[in-house]
């Protein structure tokens, strides 16, 4: 019996643990999507430069600031979007600036042929990282085997202090990503529609864009 008791005490921790995970992949796909928006709010509004010079500098401009995320940059480039990443702070207790430098660590890109035809382009763009999913997915299976804490997040949990729960694991999870060395190389195709003298990246294309810039992040898994 103690041992059915103790089977069973594990593996409500496990599903307690798999329910959080859970919600941090929610956060993580939250903050990819207005990340995101960052690369697709690229817009270009005319002047003496070529079409594909100004796609050009405005892609460089996005892509850079996720290089080396600060939050003023990203509000300069986010614009009312940075509301998404307050968000996050408020609901979770977790700094989406601090998420980022962490995420981005090890991000870079190489932007590529950019060819125009009338109202439309198409933009190659270059992207490295980390495997973020991968990381996130092996460090999760570590901690569910960590009993110790297991317990903190368990107790933070039924105290009902999420801010220190979700503090926890991600402190966790921000050493693993630190920790993690080896990169993906992605190439995008970035399809562009000029509106209103703007230039923006399609809808349809937003999820490969987010996908490669975080190594090859499964959207549809999460």
């Amino acid at each position: 019996m103690r041992r059915i008791a103790k089977q069973a005490k594990q593996l409500g921790r496990e599903k307690a643990m798999s329910k959080t995970f859970k919600r941090v992949t929610t956060i993580l796909v939250t903050l990819a999507m207005s990340v995101g928006l960052c690369v697709g709010l690229a817009a270009c509004s005319g002047g003496a430069a070529s079409e594909e010079d100004q796609i050009r500098a405005e892609l460089d401009k996005a892509l850079s600031t996720l290089k080396n995320p600060t939050e003023e940059s990203l509000a300069e480039l986010l614009g009312d979007n940075m509301s998404s990443l307050d968000a996050v702070k408020t609901q979770y207790g977790i700094d989406p600036v601090e998420m980022l430098q962490h995420l981005f660590a090890k991000f870079d890109y190489t932007i590529g042929d950019i060819k125009v035809n009338g109202d439309t382009a198409d933009a190659q763009v270059t992207m490295e990282n980390i495997n973020v999913q991968a990381v996130l997915n092996d460090a999760m299976k570590d901690l569910q085997n960590d009993s110790d804490f297991v317990a903190k997040v368990t107790e933070a949990a039924t105290s009902g202090n999420q801010s220190e729960m979700y503090n926890l694991i991600f402190s966790k999870m921000y050493e693993a990503i630190d920790a993690a060395e080896e990169t993906v190389t992605n190439t995008v195709d970035f399809k562009l529609t000029k509106t209103n003298g703007k230039w923006d990246i399609s809808e349809d294309d937003l999820s490969n864009v987010v996908s490669s810039m975080y190594g090859g992040l499964d959207l549809s898994a999460l």
